[in-house]
């Protein structure tokens, strides 16, 4: 629900037109970070990138809204964010710190399992596949068909000509985009989403603490924001106060909560490798046949000893009865 706020990134200060911007029904402006010359050369805080976000809580819409913060999701690049069903939320007057650790997943597809390389999908959509877009893209698809529109919620980059549905005026249209999602959620309406045969995921832990204190929070945000020349009123009553060193302590509690702080970083830089492979393959069928024909072979040749042997002792037994007796004669 920001509008006009501003971002620290590493130290440097930016605006929003400086990144990607789109639009979700429940979040409002969204916006892709995505800066090349943003690496890391290293693991742990220290080597991470540091966001301050002014998310200007006297502009939310209180009517449809229950709090402040920021919403943000973690992704490789191309993908669309959903930060409805995926992302972890940011509050404000806190300080949060993320740790990722990279996975990459590995699956064999075809007779081993049902995977998908998302190409027919970028092919159809113009969108990259994730396995929850896909859900997302046939529950459109069924509301665009059974309802002849499309939900608020529908991603930008997905191509329709498609009225938005207007449930609040239609009840009826209502029921029917209700309806039609609660049969795509239950499965009553099959849905052909597998999962990648290559993914890649980000797995984190986050922990946080109360932030800004009284000192930076008058010496560099509120510093900060007064310096970037804001001609809406809240910013000319409060930058005046602040140039004349007047400002109470309601003043500090309303700015304290504009700010939300997050510093995301690799906790280290190895990753996690899952990859599928067949529990039976032609190599270890033929290893079983080898070790298979060695036991029988070593069984008969021990049975051929054994045999001999028999034969032997049951030749020496009847040699042995039939020897003539010598009978000494004087």
């Amino acid at each position: 629900m920001n509008k006009t706020g501003f971002y620290f990134v590493s130290g440097h200060v930016f605006d929003k037109s400086f990144f990607t911007t789109f639009s979700t029904a429940e979040y409002g402006n969204c916006f892709t970070i995505d800066l090349s010359w943003i690496k890391a050369v290293g693991s742990g805080p220290q080597n991470g990138v540091n966001f301050v976000f002014n998310v200007e809580s006297h502009e939310y819409f209180n009517e449809i809204t229950s709090g402040y913060g920021v919403r943000m999701v973690i992704h490789e690049r191309g993908r669309i964010v959903l930060p409805e069903t995926e992302g972890l939320t940011l509050s404000t007057n806190q300080e949060t710190n993320i740790g990722l650790q990279l996975m990459k997943v590995e699956r064999l597809g075809g007779k081993y399992g049902s995977c998908t390389d998302g190409r027919s999908f970028l092919d159809t959509h113009n969108l990259n596949y994730t396995v929850q877009l896909c859900y997302i893209v046939c529950q459109i698809e069924h509301i665009e068909s059974e309802c002849g529109c499309v939900p608020v919620s529908t991603p930008d980059r997905y191509k329709t000509d498609r009225p938005v549905c207007d449930t609040f005026a239609n009840k009826t249209l209502d029921l029917c985009v209700g309806g039609t999602k609660f049969n795509v959620l239950n499965g009553h309406v099959e849905c052909d989403c597998p999962p990648r045969c290559q993914d890649q995921l980000y797995t984190y832990t986050s922990s946080g603490r109360q932030w800004p204190h009284e000192n930076y929070l008058r010496d560099v945000l509120i510093d900060e924001v007064c310096n970037r020349g804001y001609e809406k009123p809240f910013y000319q009553d409060l930058c005046k106060r602040y140039a004349d060193r007047e400002l109470t302590d309601a003043d500090m509690a309303n700015m304290s909560r504009n700010f939300a702080a997050v510093n995301v970083y690799f906790e280290d830089l190895n990753y996690e490798m899952l990859k599928e492979e067949p529990m039976y393959n032609p190599v270890r069928f033929l290893s079983d046949i080898g070790g298979t024909m060695g036991l029988f072979t070593g069984a008969s040749m021990l049975t051929y000893f054994e045999i001999l042997h028999v034969l032997v002792a049951i030749g020496i037994f009847f040699c042995s009865k039939r020897r003539p007796t010598v009978h000494n004669m004087d």
